[in-house]
């Protein structure tokens, strides 16, 4: 018999979700983001455990883009949210997560519709140990950086979010990269007699693992090895910061990309569904 818990208030519920998400923090790490991002608000939401065999089998809630974000279970658990949803006549944008159990949840909640007449983005989340991969790449010294370089920053964050797939709403990140610079988590690798040829940070976190994000290689300066000079920086950073590990999402959808070839570890296909 399958169970669905709601909680009093957002305190309550991930301090019973929490131990349950850690034990997979890369597939759910974005609902620690999400998490801030309510409380900073100030606004309530729906938020619950999918219980099974009286144990958690699934976490979800719904973010302030009404979206509802799970995290990773059994199929039992997502075609028992859905219902239960159905039962509460919720009304979610979509819903999003580590593929598999979005799309059993999208399966139950449009009762048999293909995935096909939604929209769907697909991203896949990648990881390493700061510890290991340090072990075998060279330190690479970066630069934090400061607001004397924001113009060049915006330009190369305009870049980034139309050559996203899909493109991604540039004033958005952009609002995202001033954050980071603020909190000095943007940093950009200077090359002698080339000057800045790169851009990376981190933009949120996890207990364990520091989430690198907005990795940026001018066109210009590409397939010279920036790219990985950077990511060698940016997973020092985090080293020196105390966190065990490194994660991040790609949207690239060739066979191998950079996070491949310098021995990041896959970790699960991520997807968003917006109900059409």
């Amino acid at each position: 018999m399958g169970k669905v818990q709601t909680y009093r208030n957002l305190a309550s519920y991930f301090g019973k979700a929490e131990p349950f998400l850690l034990q997979d923090e890369f597939r759910n790490n974005l609902f620690w983001e999400v998490m801030r991002m309510i409380r900073r608000k100030g606004k309530n939401t729906w938020a619950g455990n999918v219980f099974l065999n009286g144990k958690i089998s699934m976490s979800g809630l719904i973010t302030p883009s009404g979206f509802l974000m799970l995290s990773d279970g059994a199929r039992d658990a997502s075609v028992h949210l859905a219902n239960y949803g159905k039962r509460q006549k919720w009304k979610i944008k979509g819903v999003t997560g580590p593929e598999k159990p979005v799309l059993e949840f999208s399966r139950e909640w449009r009762e048999g519709m293909e995935e096909e007449s939604s929209e769907k983005k697909e991203f896949t989340i990648y990881s390493v140990s700061c510890r290991e991969f340090m072990k075998r790449a060279k330190p690479i010294s970066l630069r934090v950086v400061k607001p004397s370089s924001w113009p060049r920053v915006q330009t190369w964050t305009r870049i980034f979010a139309s050559e996203s797939n899909p493109p991604l709403d540039a004033n958005t990140l952009l609002s995202v990269s001033r954050e980071m610079m603020l909190r000095g988590t943007l940093f950009i690798l200077n090359k002698e007699g080339i000057g800045s040829c790169a851009m990376g940070g981190f933009g949120r976190s996890t207990p364990n693992c520091l989430v690198i994000n907005e990795v940026f290689v001018p066109k210009n300066l590409r397939g010279m090895g920036y790219g990985k000079e950077l990511i060698s920086g940016l997973v020092e950073q985090a080293r020196k910061r105390g966190f065990a590990n490194c994660i991040l999402f790609s949207d690239f959808v060739g066979r191998q990309n950079l996070y491949d070839r310098i021995g990041f570890e896959k970790v699960v296909k991520y997807c968003e569904l917006t109900f059409t």
